[in-house]
């Protein structure tokens, strides 16, 4: 019956988010290179998302909202994990988008990462159980600010505290929970950040504080 191959249809998604430097084929859900080896236990359906982790944030969330539409649409829901400048990412697709009218799609990816429409209607924003950020960069880091990073790099002139705070609104993540782990590990440059830091962004982002 219709209502038995409906209930069959819905699936559960992990979606991982990767943060500057990339590496992943972008396009590619089963490409895990950023992440380590893709014969991990990764959660239920994992789905490495893989933009470029170079160019700017608005430059690439194309990538990121390709995923959520395949993956997390119509019947299927998603949990996500988010590293670094995932958590810019994450974020940034959220308060933009994640109020807007996507298109349900089949879950089935061409080489371009994009999925086609399951049947035909729309829905607002995504099926999104969680986001778990590790390090999350959705505030910027210091390193970025003290030039401490290639400056050519597009993602790093967003990277810098001014601008990841300005970028969108941090509040708005359109009723999605953001759960934020930080690390901690000091070394040599860890003195430009303030507190605690995992080398790369301190605290107070990590933990999303306003």
């Amino acid at each position: 019956s219709a209502i038995v191959s409906n209930i069959a249809s819905a699936e559960n998604y992990t979606l991982w988010v990767n943060g500057r430097g990339g590496g992943g084929v972008v396009g590619n859900y089963g490409s895990f290179t950023y992440w380590g080896p893709a014969s991990t236990a990764a959660g239920v359906n994992k789905k490495a998302v893989n933009w470029d982790g170079y160019n700017s944030i608005a430059s690439q969330n194309g990538k990121n909202c390709d995923a959520l539409d395949c993956f997390c649409t119509g019947n299927n829901w998603c949990y996500i994990a988010t590293h670094s400048a995932g958590d810019l990412m994450m974020g940034y697709t959220l308060a933009n988008y994640g109020s807007s009218s996507r298109m349900k799609k089949n879950a089935v990816a061409n080489s371009g990462g994009q999925c086609s429409n399951s049947d035909g209607t729309a829905q607002t924003g995504w099926n999104i159980k969680w986001v778990r950020a590790a390090s999350g960069a959705g505030g910027g880091s210091e390193l970025s600010d003290a030039g401490s990073w290639a400056l050519t790099e597009p993602l790093v002139k967003d990277l810098k505290t001014t601008t990841a705070r300005a970028m969108y609104n941090h509040n708005n993540t359109a009723n999605v929970w953001f759960y934020m782990y930080a690390g901690a590990k000091g070394t040599v440059y860890s003195g430009i950040l303030p507190g605690q830091d995992d080398e790369a962004v301190s605290y107070h982002s990590t933990g999303g504080v306003a």
